[in-house]
């Protein structure tokens, strides 16, 4: 029974992340980025949750790949959970598909001044209680939200009020603050081989040993992208190959911690 009950909540999971994006209510809107080098707007999907707020927010930067599926449904999953959550568009007002394997503009810090753009933005709507804003990205995204959670960058950008949390899906912790702003929560695949879990692992006990409030969580058997449901098994990008497999359990766990983790960090 109880593996009956785990293979339910599996095939609940999927469903909800492969449909969940194309419900509920939803605004789009656009704003500026803090990032001087481009002159454009950004354009975004604010998913609303139920009632009048003001409500807690959360601001979502997409993979290199631009945005997927499961962001989506992650965002609906964070309007479920009570936050006014806003998808943020880095590449398509710049005319950019991709930057997988290829880098160049936008890099993770311009991303993280695209974040700050949106945290500007959402302090201006009466339904979003702008003292509890925090951030999230996954891989080149989950780069900008550490970058975002710079405590200098705070400072430079919002006047020392930034994000209230923030929360990084296997990243590249090349852009890991050296002091943070909010609490930091990453989350990491043990088999990951396009990022990695070590480098990033060594810098979160190293900060966490000198009392920052940074924490980590690694997924045993877990790849990079473990919770977009798509699936893709192995991806080619310039002669290099990753494995990017789905896996329910580490989905349904990293769910579970970055609720208790806002939970505590919002509040």
């Amino acid at each position: 029974m109880k593996a009956l009950s785990r293979n339910v909540l599996k095939i609940a999971l999927i469903m909800l992340l492969s449909t969940s994006a194309a419900i509920g209510q939803t605004d789009y809107v656009s704003f500026s980025s803090l990032d001087k080098s481009f002159h454009g707007q950004l354009t975004a999907t604010v998913y609303l949750p139920a009632g009048t707020g003001p409500f807690p927010a959360m601001v979502l930067m997409h993979t290199c790949a631009g945005i997927q599926t499961y962001v989506g449904a992650w965002a609906e999953w964070f309007s479920d959970q009570g936050y006014e959550a806003i998808v943020v568009d880095s590449f398509g007002p710049r005319g950019v598909g991709s930057v997988c394997g290829v880098g160049g503009y936008p890099d993770e810090r311009a991303r993280a001044l695209d974040a700050y753009g949106a945290l500007t933005y959402l302090r201006t709507r009466s339904d979003v209680d702008g003292t509890r804003i925090g951030v999230i990205g996954w891989s080149h995204g989950g780069g900008a939200a550490l970058a975002a959670d710079d405590k200098a960058e705070a400072q430079a950008y919002a006047a020392g009020n930034g994000f209230r949390a923030a929360v990084a899906l296997y990243p590249v912790c090349g852009f890991m603050p050296h002091d943070v702003s909010g609490p930091l929560l990453v989350l990491l695949g043990a088999n990951d081989d396009w990022t990695g879990a070590t480098p990033c692992d060594r810098v979160v006990k190293r900060m966490a040993g000198s009392g920052e409030p940074v924490s980590d969580y690694i997924y045993p058997g877990a790849t990079h992208a473990f919770d977009n449901p798509a699936d893709r098994g192995v991806m080619h990008i310039r002669n290099h190959y990753y494995t990017l497999d789905y896996n329910a359990d580490a989905a349904m766990d990293a769910h579970a911690r970055v609720a208790a983790f806002l939970a505590d960090a919002m509040k």
